[in-house]
């Protein structure tokens, strides 16, 4: 071993025969000598890219979940449903809400992978 150390900043790529693995980038080394990127980081790039615009919506749901909860006092005294009622909804809605928006972000996370994969697996 010698005494220089490097940065790893993704996972070390399995032995040779144990399949694709993620990509292995060494901080200040480019990953081709003339600067373009390998596949397998533009493959990478747009899985966190797709899952980055999920996360952005996920978070806009997650505000409109908190806005409704916010306004929605107001809202049930105008309508005349009281403080009880009001409290009551404001008690048993947003969970079942936070349970299905975790559960569809999770999924869409998933389909974006897999989606990925296939595009890179046929050649896309």
């Amino acid at each position: 071993m010698s005494g220089r150390r490097v940065t790893v900043t993704r996972n070390p790529v399995p032995a040779a025969g144990a399949g694709a693995g993620p990509l292995v980038a060494v901080a200040g080394a480019d990953v081709e000598p003339d600067g373009w990127a390998e596949p397998g980081e533009l493959h990478l790039r747009s899985i966190v890219a797709g899952q980055l615009s999920l996360a952005g919506r996920t978070l806009a749901a997650v505000a409109g979940i908190l806005l409704g909860a916010a306004v929605l006092p107001s809202l049930g005294e105008y309508a005349g449903i009281g403080a009880p009622g009001v409290w009551l909804v404001l008690c048993l809605a947003p969970p079942p809400l936070w349970a299905l928006l975790a559960v569809t972000h999770l999924r869409r996370a998933e389909r974006i992978e897999r989606e990925s994969v296939r595009t890179a697996r046929d050649g896309g």
